[in-house]
């Protein structure tokens, strides 16, 4: 098997609380097969089943063209909790290539129930640590709010996460990693938690390659050498750099010296969108004094956060009486702009049917499509590796 072989194979995972699919297309573009995505979520599922058909029909990723990988479709909600749906995965998944996904997060988010590990959702963790000492996949992919890192409470139940996975047979890696820093106009820092088979790990080392869990080496020195690397950060403190202030709303500027980095603002991302682009006239009809009397860029509030064109977007995160406005119109965001901020692809698109309030819930809830690309092509790369050694040995 020689590097062109191994470039256009794919590699076959199972997608666990799989919402409409952000983090699957990441992994989809490059060249990952989800053999099944498990959803309880009847609008989420409606909303995967419905955006994937028409990604699948209109992109020209090549995995996605040439037929490497093609869409399944989700048949019915699927409770990653149960035993007995647990046992069905087991049997037909077990030794898959990898399992991906992070169960609902409001029991450790900042802003969210902060339940922990004993809230309703905060135990879904160890439904993803069960079916993943079951199927026994060479790797696997979490990802999860700040809050279970940061917060002195939730930190324990995730330290103790990571040593399950250890004594499960693994090498992990963890850092918080934020789509920021990549490139990207959203302040979204995330747990990012990526773990291989021991005996992958340990095959790669035999052949000369280096295991390290120094985050900066894996994320700024970026060696050919080791084994597993974070995504290398376009940006290392992307909020430091000179961001403008507030502007009264209704200002007439349409421009800002922005020193290169034009690409970490909101006008970047949802400049260009016109009424023909689908899901643009998609967005709560304005009731409020307020989408008129507050500044552009005041996001320093609760609630009815007008974004700056020219700065990155707060975490987007809309529910729960957090409302986002538009930075020039008198509005909250379209289901549109949303999916822009989350780095989903236009060829994505959500059904008109769908409820306005599932639509944001599910775009606020999912892993920026880009960031997953860029985590997914460096487990691509071990994975190649190991390939391109075991098939020298056999």
């Amino acid at each position: 098997m020689n590097n062109k072989t191994t470039e256009h194979r794919n590699y076959n995972i199972l997608s666990l609380f799989s919402g409409g699919g952000f983090l699957d297309i990441g992994f989809i573009n490059q060249g990952f097969q989800i053999s099944e995505a498990i959803e309880i979520n009847p609008h989420f599922i409606e909303a995967y089943n419905f955006g994937m058909q028409s990604y699948f029909s209109k992109s020209v990723n090549k995995y996605v063209k040439n037929g490497i990988v093609i869409h399944n479709s989700i048949q019915h909600p699927v409770d990653a909790s149960c035993k007995t749906v647990q046992k069905r995965l087991k049997k037909e998944h077990g030794g898959i290539t990898g399992i991906i996904g992070g169960p609902p997060c409001q029991d450790y988010s900042v802003g969210g129930k902060n339940g922990g590990i004993d809230g309703e959702r905060g135990r879904l963790i160890y439904s993803y640590l069960d079916i993943v000492k079951k199927i026994k996949p060479g790797f696997l992919f979490f990802e999860n709010v700040e809050g279970l890192y940061t917060t002195k409470k939730h930190r324990k139940s995730f330290d103790e996460f990571v040593k399950e996975i250890e004594n499960a047979g693994y090498y992990v890696w963890h850092d918080l990693l934020n789509v920021l820093e990549y490139g990207y106009p959203q302040d979204r820092p995330r747990i990012a938690l990526v773990a291989f088979q021991k005996k992958i790990i340990q095959n790669l080392k035999k052949a000369g390659f280096t295991v390290t869990f120094d985050n900066y080496q894996l994320k700024h020195a970026h060696k050919d050498n080791l084994i597993f690397r974070w995504p290398e950060p376009v940006y290392k403190s992307p909020k430091k750099l000179e961001w403008p202030k507030s502007w009264k709303f209704g200002n007439t500027f349409n421009k800002y010296p922005l020193n290169g980095h034009s690409n970490l603002c909101v006008e970047s991302a949802i400049g260009d969108l016109t009424d023909d682009y689908p899901n643009q006239k998609e967005y709560f009809t304005p009731k409020s004094k307020r989408f008129t009397q507050i500044d552009e860029g005041d996001t320093n509030r609760k609630s009815f956060k007008r974004l700056h064109r020219f700065r990155y977007s707060p975490t987007v995160a809309y529910g729960n009486n957090e409302v986002h406005l538009h930075p020039t119109k008198p509005r909250r965001l379209t289901v549109r702009e949303g999916l822009r901020l989350q780095t989903v692809p236009d060829e994505y698109v959500l059904p008109s049917e769908m409820s306005l309030t599932s639509k944001f819930k599910l775009i606020s809830n999912g892993v920026p499509t880009a960031k997953a690309e860029l985590i997914a092509k460096e487990i691509r790369r071990t994975l190649e590796l190991h390939d391109i050694i075991m098939q020298k040995e056999s």
